[in-house]
């Protein structure tokens, strides 16, 4: 794509420049270059976290992500991308389980040489604020809990990706979103029928893209029984290993679920 795709890495940041470099064509890289020209001065927001007024400045991370859900509603999947399998992991404030989730996965299918066949993200339900389908969310652009990135680390899981909250788009978009317990399937539900009372895009079917995580537990391992991912925020390091190891069994599940219902629906035809 020639210099226009060095100028919109360069200014988008890794995370959305690799969406992009899936979804869009270089006329499409174009209009984000012109786009971005005219969202490049900082902003400033008010917050009001009980009862107390904070000013934040937007960083440039939080600012490309603020660019990047622009983007997102802007530029949906396009029929190319939508022949891939587009899985979206969710949990409170995409920081620890989803973020993990969406690494783990990736590494799994790229152990089972299956990566083409996929687009894999995640996202967060507010980080704390009961609002945020309606305004703003906690963690919007901040990477990784650093506690997170250290325990996954260690098993050659790479988290990269910058925090960001779900939208009204990813409803239609995603093929499978999965959620890391009980809560964030409700907060998943409430944004969805909010935005779908506001006239949004939302399917009419879409309860039934929205899972639970551990679904795809081994029901007869190490792990059986086990309904939710915990959110190793306030624990210590053995909440983040557990984390990991739950993850890396139901990732697996995952992949020969998806694996197994493609050739159902092949050998249907």
């Amino acid at each position: 794509m020639g210099n226009a795709s060095i100028t919109a890495k360069s200014k988008v940041g890794h995370r959305w420049y690799h969406i992009l470099q899936q979804h869009a064509g270089t006329a499409q890289l174009v209009a984000l270059q012109a786009y971005l020209s005219r969202r490049s001065k900082e902003a400033t927001k008010t917050l009001r976290v009980k009862g107390h007024k904070r000013v934040e400045k937007r960083s440039a991370g939080r600012r490309e992500l603020a660019i990047g859900s622009s983007l997102q509603e802007a530029m949906p999947l396009t029929n190319g991308s939508k022949e891939k399998c587009s899985v979206l992991f969710v949990c409170l404030g995409n920081i620890c389980r989803s973020p993990t989730a969406e690494a783990v996965f990736r590494k799994v299918v790229e152990e089972a040489g299956e990566q083409d066949r996929f687009f894999i993200d995640s996202c967060g339900t507010g980080g704390g604020n009961p609002d945020w389908y309606k305004s703003w969310s906690y963690h919007t652009g901040d990477p990784s809990d650093r506690r997170m990135i250290a325990a996954a680390t260690k098993r050659g899981v790479n988290l990269t990706s910058r925090s960001r909250p779900l939208t009204a788009e990813d409803m239609q978009n995603f093929d499978y979103i999965l959620g890391m317990d009980f809560e964030n399937i409700a907060a998943i539900q409430v944004a969805a029928d909010h935005w779908a009372s506001k006239g949004k895009n939302i399917p009419k079917d879409y309860r039934s893209k929205v899972q639970l995580m551990c679904k795809y537990l081994d029901k007869e391992g190490a792990f059986k029984g086990i309904t939710e991912v915990p959110d190793p925020y306030y624990g210590g390091a053995k909440g983040f290993e557990l984390v990991l190891d739950l993850l890396d069994d139901a990732c697996k599940g995952l992949l020969t679920h998806i694996t197994e219902h493609d050739v159902a629906r092949t050998a249907a035809l």
